[in-house]
C-alpha cells in the first residue's frame, strides 16, 4: 500500500487549471459530465463525478474518458462484487483498524477465509492501519514503510496478485471507511490523510523489481481511484529514503507533490496541527497507545509486534484475496459488499 495514493494522474493535470472554481461551478461541471455519460452516469454521486473532474483539472473530455474506462473496468472485472470486511459479515481484515464502528478494531491475522496470496502479501508488508480521523474528518492511514520487504514483494508476488490485493484494499476504503467518515463528518469525505513512518528504512529495501512492481500497481490503481489523497506526511526518513525518493519523485505530478510533506525533526508538532493527540499514536507524538489490542496502534508482523500469518491447506492458491467460496457468496449476499449507514 505504499505508493498507490501518490502516483501521477496524467500529463494533462495543471495545464488546464486557470482559476479555482466555485462550489456552484463545480456542481454545474459535474452535471455536464453526468449528462455526457448518458445512462452510465445515472447512478454516480456528485462526489464520484467531482473526483474524476478534479483529477483531470476539470477538463470534461479527459474526465469523461477516465471515468468511462473506470466504469467499463469495474463491470468487466466485477469489482462491485469484491468482498469488504465489516463488523456484520466478519470477514478477515486486509489492513488493521482502530477507531471505527462499521468495522471492529482488529489486526490482520491468519484466517481460513483468506487466499494464500493474501497471506503471503500481508507477511511482506511493513504494517498498515486505518487509525481514527484527522481534525477535518479524513480517515488516517499509517504505513510502517520502513518495514516493507521490498525484495520479497518484487520476487515472490505476481503483478496479478498484488493488483487484486490493492483493489480489495481500495474497495474497503471506499465502501467502509469513507462511508463512516462521511457520516461522522456530516458531509462527503473521499480523501484520506496518510503517514509514512520510515523508521528502520535502509538501503536493504532498495530493490528495483519491488519498487517497479509497486509503481505498476500504483499506476493501475490510480487510474481507477483518483483523488483519494488529502495529504501525505513522510516522517523519520533516513538518508536511504532520499535515494529512493529520487526514483519516486519523477512519478509524481506537481499537483500531487503539493500534498506531500517530508518532515524533519519537528514532525510531531506538524502532525498535531492536523491530528488530535488522542488520534495520533504515541510513537508519532500523540497520546494514543491502543493498549487494548496486541501490537498497539499500528501492528507490524515484520517488527515482531504481532505473529506472522500462517498458511494452511484451507488457503487457496488464487489471485483474489479471499477464497473462492467467499468470492462466490459476495455475488448474492449484499452484506459481503457494503455497509448500511444509519
Amino acid at each position: 500500500m505504499v505508493f498507490e495514493f501518490v502516483t501521477h494522474h496524467g500529463d494533462h493535470q495543471h495545464k488546464n487549471e486557470q482559476h479555482e472554481l466555485s462550489d456552484e461551478e463545480k456542481k454545474q461541471q459535474a452535471e455536464i459530465l453526468r449528462e455526457s455519460l448518458g445512462s452510465l452516469g445515472n447512478d454516480l454521486s456528485y462526489t464520484q463525478l467531482a473526483q474524476f473532474l478534479e483529477a483531470n483539472s476539470w477538463n470534461q473530455e479527459h474526465a469523461k474518458h477516465q471515468l468511462e474506462s473506470t466504469l467499463i473496468w469495474r463491470q468487466e472485472k466485477k469489482v462491485d462484487f469484491c468482498p469488504v470486511a465489516t463488523t456484520k459479515n466478519g470477514l478477515p481484515l486486509l489492513v488493521s483498524v482502530r477507531g471505527f464502528k462499521y468495522i471492529e478494531d482488529g489486526n490482520i491475522q491468519s484466517n481460513k477465509k483468506l487466499s494464500e496470496s493474501a497471506i503471503r502479501i500481508l507477511n511482506y508488508l511493513g504494517g498498515d492501519c486505518f487509525h481514527k480521523f484527522d481534525k477535518e474528518g479524513h480517515p488516517i492511514l499509517i504505513d510502517r514503510t520502513g518495514y516493507h520487504q521490498a525484495k520479497e514483494i518484487g520476487n515472490d508476488v505476481t503483478g496479478e496478485e498484488i493488483k487484486h490485493f490493492q483493489v480489495a484494499c481500495n474497495e474497503f476504503l471506499n465502501r467502509v471507511i469513507m462511508v463512516e467518515a462521511s457520516e461522522k463528518a456530516g458531509k462527503p469525505i473521499h480523501k484520506e490523510t496518510i503517514i509514512f513512518d520510515c523508521t528502520h528504512m535502509g538501503l536493504w529495501q532498495f530493490h528495483m523489481n519491488g519498487l517497479f512492481k509497486l509503481k505498476q500497481v500504483a499506476d493501475y490503481v490510480q487510474s481507477y481511484y483518483p483523488e483519494t489523497l488529502c495529504r501525505l506526511f513522510v516522517v523519520n526518513a533516513p538518508s536511504a529514503f532520499l535515494v529512493m525518493w529520487k526514483i519516486v519523485r519523477p512519478w509524481l505530478d506537481p499537483k500531487t507533490l503539493d500534498k506531500v510533506q517530508i518532515l524533519g525533526k519537528d514532525y510531531k508538532d506538524v502532525l498535531l496541527k492536523y491530528i488530535d493527540s488522542e488520534s495520533l499514536p504515541t510513537f508519532l507524538g500523540g497520546s494514543c497507545s491502543c493498549s487494548h489490542l496486541q501490537g498497539g496502534c499500528v501492528p507490524s508482523v515484520n517488527e515482531g509486534r504481532i505473529p506472522f500469518l500462517v498458511k494452511t491447506e484451507d488457503n487457496e492458491k488464487i489471485a483474489s484475496v479471499y477464497n473462492s467460496d467467499i468470492m462466490l457468496e459476495a455475488k448474492t449476499n449484499p452484506d459481503y459488499i457494503k455497509v448500511v449507514s444509519s
